[in-house]
């Protein structure tokens, strides 16, 4: 089973920033800063989780579809690593994007569609483990 790596590097604006590695191109990911494990407002605590495909079937009526699922983040159901720039996307899961930028009053990751476009191509409707640290 593939394992990739989130290494959370930064802080500010509310926003967790990491980088995603285990792939063939390092991407960057955006979570919501602690807050204690609430859901839909705070990153989830660091740990390795399987990561499932959701919304892959044919036909699937999914808010977001062609992403992944963490399994079994203790406290938390429904976190997925999808498409988004802010915080305003997170409700509480994982983005993922190309690039990033710290400003003074926001975080955000950059080319996320293309950024979940890649990880399709490279682990498509797989099963993975994801290390969060």
């Amino acid at each position: 089973m593939r394992k990739l790596n989130l290494r959370r590097i930064h802080t500010a604006n509310g926003a967790t920033i990491g980088v995603l590695s285990g792939l063939s191109h390092t991407l960057y990911t955006l979570e919501e800063a602690w807050r204690e494990n609430k859901p839909k407002i705070s990153s989830i605590p660091a740990g390795t989780y399987k990561c499932i495909p959701h919304g892959w079937e044919p036909g699937a009526v999914v808010s977001k579809p062609k992403v992944w699922q963490l399994q079994n983040v203790p406290g938390r159901s429904a976190i997925l690593i999808h498409v988004g720039n802010t915080t305003k996307d997170t409700e509480g899961c994982i983005l993922a994007g190309m690039g990033m930028m710290v400003t003074q009053t926001l975080s955000s990751i950059s080319d996320s569609h293309m950024a979940i476009e890649q990880m399709r191509k490279e682990i498509g409707e797989n099963p993975f483990l994801l290390t969060i640290e």
